[in-house]
């Protein structure tokens, strides 16, 4: 099973000396996928996560023609990108990259009163 994360970036916001398509083409240089501009100029954009990422494309390696097929608005489908860990529970060893929703074992943490930067890499 393959697992997104997704990210929103209101275009209409951003200061006058950045351009709509330098921040687009650098977050497709993250490994962010772009699915839709909305008529209110919200980018969604999504990008591929978690387990189901073979290790040898997580390197970079390519595994397929499949693999280096691209659709133009960023790095190859299934280019293996994964986020770097930035939390980690030490005794069940879940992990959480910072970026979307706050995963749920941590928020657990979090309403129970502990300090969340207790959990940091």
């Amino acid at each position: 099973m393959s697992l997104w994360e997704y990210r929103k970036i209101a275009l209409n916001q951003m200061s006058a000396k950045m351009a709509e398509v330098d921040v687009l083409n650098d977050a497709g240089d993250e490994g962010w996928e772009l699915v839709a501009i909305l008529p209110n100029n919200i980018a969604y954009l999504k990008r591929q996560v978690g387990e189901s990422v073979p290790e040898a494309n997580a390197r970079g390696a390519a595994s397929s023609a499949k693999d280096t097929q691209t659709n133009g608005n960023g790095p190859a489908a299934g280019s293996g990108y994964r986020a770097k860990v930035k939390y980690r529970d030490p005794e069940t060893n879940e992990t959480w990259s910072g970026r979307g929703l706050m995963a749920s074992w941590l928020k657990r943490k979090q309403d129970a009163g502990e300090d969340i930067d207790d959990y940091l890499v």
